[in-house]
């Protein structure tokens, strides 16, 4: 980052614990050294799908297994919103005993993401790619997006 090597390690401790902000261009310094989105150094606009997104990947990250994604099938038959709102899943081993309680975004762009995101996490179950693939992915995210394999990601991670 071209920081004098006596002092270099201070001065990160100092940006990890808040005691000094760096400037901006030595936050896009660090993301590149650290070949990873400015967006994770940089607070995004509260309820964008950018932040909805972050908060998503950390939880996962810091607290496991507290977030399943799984597809939802849509039921051929019309049903009356107000006579059932429920979705059907199939119970299994891989399901707790009491039923889960799914939640809806009501955006377009944060649902696409989300629908890419399980395509990843499938993918790392079934090991087409590994666990520091998966990372990579979401420390690059957006910028890895591949609109669900519809086009070239901006960033090449795997």
């Amino acid at each position: 980052m071209g920081f004098i090597d006596s002092n270099a390690d201070v001065r990160i401790r100092q940006y990890e614990q808040n005691s000094k902000v760096p400037r901006d261009s030595t936050i896009e310094k660090l993301a590149e050294v650290l070949r990873v989105n400015l967006i994770n150094f940089k607070d995004c606009e509260d309820g964008s799908a950018e932040y909805i997104m972050q908060v998503f990947f950390w939880l996962e990250e810091t607290s496991q297994g507290l977030i399943r994604l799984f597809p939802l099938v849509r039921n051929s038959t019309k049903v009356d919103a107000q006579e059932n709102s429920s979705v059907m899943y199939s119970d299994g081993d891989n399901w707790p005993a009491y039923s889960p309680t799914g939640i809806w975004i009501n955006n377009r762009l944060v649902d696409e993401f989300i629908r890419e995101w399980l395509i990843r996490k499938n993918e790392l179950k079934t090991k087409k790619i590994t666990k520091d693939e998966y990372l990579e992915w979401k420390l690059n995210w957006p910028c890895t997006c591949d609109d669900c394999g519809k086009r070239e990601p901006k960033y090449k991670w795997r």
